[in-house]
């Protein structure tokens, strides 16, 4: 599978990402849980440490990496391809990229802190209008945090943390002209260098595209925010997805996915 280098398309590919996306997702879909669940639980482990800078860090370093999982499934599920569980599993390159793009995402959120601290302050707002959450307890003390809250807790750190984490990384690939720059780098084992500049130029040839997909994470936010971090499990594929077929189209060349190749079965030896 050889890259063609970045083509310009029309401005509304982006629809066909979304389509497409889905439409992968659904090809052999128990492998696609199998593996979210396995990130989860990975979250849940990372989330059990006392100290807050290795949790936060933990989630944005998982985000990354686990797209470069779910960009390695689209790929088999696109070809119909028959893999085992090692063919999906990250590499050391991988860990490398996962944790550079952490580190500036950890950077930044710490430049801005207090621009996200009164969201932090409207959310506990939102729950406690809602009934979900008192911040007194019936005896009148405080009560326990939102992330250790015996119902809300281990839904917002399973689901909602490693969400705003993937929303988080993935905006900042869209940001800095990034957005084909982790399937390139999972597909084809390109020096980074030439990825960054080859990622900047298609970014620079499809801007409408990517304004569709500007309002995609947008939605995404505002799913993960009023579903309580819920439907942030599903995300984490679908955003894996998205960004191979985005990669695909503008780079490969291909805009639709391979059909369905069904296995047909042995012919019956003659009596």
């Amino acid at each position: 599978m050889d890259a063609l280098g970045p083509r310009q398309l029309e401005p509304n590919a982006w629809r066909r990402w979304i389509t497409e996306a889905l439409a992968l997702l659904v090809r052999r879909p128990l492998r696609w849980i199998l593996w979210t669940a396995g990130i989860l639980l990975l979250a849940w482990i990372a989330q059990q440490s006392h100290w807050d800078w290795f949790r936060q860090g933990a989630l944005l370093f998982i985000a990354p990496l686990s797209l470069t999982i779910y960009v390695r499934l689209a790929l088999f599920a696109d070809y119909s391809q028959p893999a085992q569980s090692g063919d999906f599993l990250p590499d050391n390159r991988d860990c490398m990229l996962a944790v550079g793009l952490a580190a500036v995402v950890f950077a930044l959120l710490g430049l801005f802190a207090a621009s996200w601290q009164p969201a932090v302050a409207a959310f506990q707002g939102m729950m406690v209008e809602f009934g979900l959450y008192e911040p007194i307890s019936p005896e009148g003390l405080p009560a326990s945090p939102l992330l250790a809250h015996a119902r809300l807790g281990p839904v917002l750190l399973l689901g909602g943390l490693l969400g705003l984490a993937l929303l988080a990384v993935m905006s900042l690939m869209l940001l800095f002209g990034q957005w084909f720059l982790l399937p390139m780098l999972v597909l084809h084992r390109p020096p980074v260098p030439p990825a960054f500049a080859a990622s900047i130029q298609g970014c620079r040839l499809n801007p409408v595209p990517l304004s569709g997909m500007l309002g995609v994470m947008l939605l995404g936010l505002a799913a993960v925010l009023l579903s309580l971090g819920w439907l942030a499990p599903l995300l984490l594929p679908y955003f894996g997805a998205l960004l191979y077929v985005a990669y695909r189209d503008v780079f490969l060349g291909r805009s639709e996915n391979q059909p369905v190749r069904v296995e047909e079965p042995a012919p019956a030896g003659l009596a």
